[in-house]
């Protein structure tokens, strides 16, 4: 293993819609905006970078209720007070990096992230991004995998790769990387895991 290869939402950040929901809004309100925003169509596509984050919102917004629509756009466009970094993965990053291991993130985001990357904990020690709309690809597509290691070189076999979601851990899997599902930001699993593969 030579390279640690993070998903950034839920791994590096807490992006966390059911939080932003009970934060926010009112139970009744939290089934329609989650299908109508969060699982929508169009945040795929913002995330895939073919619809820009003006137009997913103004796509987005008309299928929820209306007095809860300006809320809503406040509070997708605020990514750093909704997505802070999640600090318990400092130490984790800048250990890894002075074991000499090299640190990428791959992630299914908007354009975006080149304007609040900033956030993510310890940016300084990475050493490349693969952000899913500058490709107009997505994860858990092979596609991107593949782009993933053309872009910087890499074998799937040296990897590790840290995700939230089980279906993109499957698809790493599937290409050969190492990986670790971080679905319940288990940062003792984490650890351990990386201290049994560091000795084999």
């Amino acid at each position: 293993m030579k390279n640690i290869v993070f998903d950034m939402g839920g791994v590096l950040i807490d992006f966390n819609p059911q939080r932003m929901l009970n934060d926010n809004f009112p139970p009744q309100y939290h089934d329609i905006i989650n299908k109508n925003v969060f699982q929508s169509v169009h945040w795929k596509n913002m995330d895939r970078g073919t619809e820009s984050v003006d137009e997913a919102i103004e796509n987005m917004l008309p299928s929820i209720p209306p007095e809860a629509r300006n809320k809503m756009r406040e509070l997708i466009l605020d990514r750093e007070g909704q997505m802070p970094p999640l600090t318990e993965m400092t130490p984790i990053i800048k250990s890894l990096k002075e074991d000499g291991y090299r640190l990428f993130v791959l992630s299914n985001c908007a354009k975006w992230f080149h304007e609040f990357k900033y956030t993510i904990p310890a940016i300084e020690l990475f050493d490349g991004f693969l952000i899913s709309a500058d490709y107009e690809l997505l994860k858990p597509e092979r596609e991107i995998f593949e782009l993933f290691l053309n872009k910087f070189n890499l074998s799937a076999e040296d990897c590790l790769f840290i995700d939230d979601s089980p279906a993109n851990i499957e698809a790493a899997k599937s290409l050969g990387f190492k990986t670790f599902c971080f679905d319940t930001r288990d940062f003792d699993g984490l650890k351990a895991y990386i201290g049994r593969l560091k000795e084999e």
